[in-house]
Order: C-alpha cells, then structure tokens, then sequence
C-alpha cells in the first residue's frame, strides 16, 4: 500500500479533494461566479479518465507518481478552461446581445494555440521522466500519469467545457 511512499491511501485522496476545493474558490473569485466554477473543476475528473486509460492499457504499475500525477493535472487541466472562460466572460461583457456560443467560439478561436502549446510543452517536460523508465517508478509514473490526463483533457476541454458552459446560457 501506500504506507511504504510515507503516504496513507485517505490521505493521498484527501489532499486531491483540498485541491479541488481550493480551485473551486479561486475559480469562484477570478470568474465571479458559483455556476462557472462548476465546469472547471469539472475538467478534472474528466481529465483523471486520460490517467486511469494510461496504466490501464499500457499495464502500468500504479504507485505514488500516479497519485502526484493527479494531484498535477488537477491544476494543469483546470489552465484551458480558465483561459477560454476569461475570454468569454471579457466578451459577453464588450458584446451583451451577441449570441453566446459565438463568443464562447471566439474566446476558443483566440485561446487554443496557446493551450495546445501549454499541453504540449508539458508533455515534452515529461518526455525525459518517461526515457528513465520505470527503474525511477515514482518519475516514471507521475510522467505517463500526466501525460495521458493531459492529452484526455483535450476531449474534456473541446466536447465538454463548451457543454458545461453553455448549458446555462440563452442559446438564442
């Protein structure tokens, strides 16, 4: 179990809930809002499935990499949906009779490089953890961990945020 990393299995799952926790207030601040906040933090069990989906079809070991994996996609999956949604807020407010999909579109259109080269720089960061192999499990394991949630997060971030998002919103 996890008491030889130093680390028992509730706590490990309690510090994930802090976290998750923490996001949901500082995404309740930054995007002045209770409903917004919601679809963030949404993005990261979402993103969590791309982490399980790795060391299940690739047969990976599981161990304390994996559990700090979480803990690390936990904020990195929550960037895009920051991004994107700081935008659309920034937009709704410049165009109020502007129909919403098309500035959550815009605020997409505007955000997407520089979230695909967010991912992609992190999971080129992770490349030599990977190269180390599994000699070095706990680099190892936070490396593919984060990788595949990252790479999952993409679904989340292209089919459910917008979901998430514009459920609310008078689609006109």
């Amino acid at each position: 179990g996890w008491g030889e990393y130093g680390l028992e299995e509730a706590e490990a799952y309690w510090l994930i809930f802090i976290v998750i926790s923490i996001i949901f207030a500082i995404c309740s601040i930054l995007l002045e809002s209770l409903s917004q906040p919601f679809a963030v933090v949404a993005m990261i069990p979402i993103s969590f499935i791309g982490i399980f989906l790795t060391f299940i079809l690739f047969d990976f070991k599981f161990a304390q990499g994996g559990v700090a994996s979480f803990l690390l996609l936990s904020g990195l999956s929550v960037n895009a949906a920051l991004y994107i949604l700081h935008d659309f807020n920034h937009f709704r407010k410049e165009n109020p009779t502007r129909p919403p999909i098309l500035l959550y579109l815009r605020a997409f259109q505007y955000k997407a490089i520089p979230i695909s080269l967010t991912i992609l720089s992190t999971i080129v960061g992770m490349i030599p953890f990977v190269w180390a192999g599994s000699d070095e499990q706990f680099w190892f394991n936070l490396a593919v961990g984060t990788m595949g949630g990252l790479l999952f997060s993409l679904v989340a971030i292209v089919v459910y945020l917008p979901i998430l998002v514009l459920k609310n919103e008078n689609l006109q």
